[in-house]
């Protein structure tokens, strides 16, 4: 009895459907019924998950996006916290010391200032007057004057208090409001500034004119050209800067600019 030819088994082929998102669990494949070989099609593309330092990373971090431009700080340091110590003895920083001025302001030469404190000012707490009314206010101004500029700038540097305590407070004069400089008058000089001009220009047109009444017999020594570039550096020498004043009694604040612990002070009471 001849022997008998085993049967080829065809392979099957079986389409594995496209996986679903991340997270999900795959799809299980059709169950084979025999010990058949399986071609295996994968119509999906691979899905790769990023890790989220990985994702910002990728994009160019934190700090490329529309808050870097903004100045918003992501992902940036650390600040800590911390106490505020002896509150009841310290004048926080960005307190309004309100005062009147004792003396006038003048910028044609720079000098000192003088204010008087005319409302109490509190500690931290509001429990203790740190800066009395009456305390004396000790500053000092420059004369450079911008153009433009209507606003009197005085550092204030020391405080003088009514029992002899004295303090370094290095903070800017400001208006009731806080806002920065002194409200000031303005003297442009007007006519200082332009009256070179107008002599210049008068006399090129006298220069003309007997230019043209004398005619061609006589000769002009003086030329327009000649004559202004004579007077033009004495023009630009003679460019006043502007002058601010401020009267004496005007209602002005201090902006405090670092914190004045008084805590050495009041201990000795």
């Amino acid at each position: 009895m001849p022997p008998v030819q085993p049967v080829p088994v065809q392979p099957q082929i079986v389409y594995i459907p496209q996986p679903g998102p991340p997270g999900l669990p795959p799809p299980v494949a059709a169950q084979r019924g025999s010990s058949a070989p399986v071609l295996v099609v994968d119509n999906g593309a691979a899905t790769v998950v990023e890790e989220p330092s990985q994702a910002v990373a990728a994009r160019g971090g934190a700090g490329d996006g529309a808050s870097a431009a903004s100045g918003a700080p992501l992902g940036g340091g650390r600040t800590r916290a911390g106490m505020f110590a002896n509150r009841s003895t310290t004048v926080p920083q960005g307190t309004l010391i309100p005062a009147v001025l004792e003396t006038a302001f003048d910028s044609t030469r720079p000098g000192f200032a003088r204010a008087i404190v005319s409302r109490d000012v509190y500690g931290f707490d509001g429990a203790r007057v740190l800066i009395p009314r009456g305390s004396r206010l000790i500053g000092e101004y420059s004369s450079q004057v911008e153009s433009g500029q209507n606003r009197a700038l005085v550092n204030w540097t020391r405080l003088i208090r009514p029992d002899g305590v004295t303090i370094a407070i290095g903070s800017p004069a400001a208006d009731t409001l806080g806002r920065g400089g002194i409200k000031a008058g303005v003297n442009s000089h007007f006519f200082e500034r332009f009256a070179g001009g107008i002599l210049q220009s008068a006399l090129d047109i006298g220069v003309n004119l007997a230019s043209a009444r004398l005619g061609n017999g006589t000769v002009v020594v003086a030329l327009p050209g000649t004559l202004q570039n004579s007077i033009a550096p004495v023009v630009q020498q003679r460019q006043p800067t502007p002058t601010l004043t401020v009267p004496q009694g005007r209602s002005i604040s201090v902006f405090v600019a670092r914190d004045l612990d008084f805590t050495s002070a009041e201990a000795r009471k």
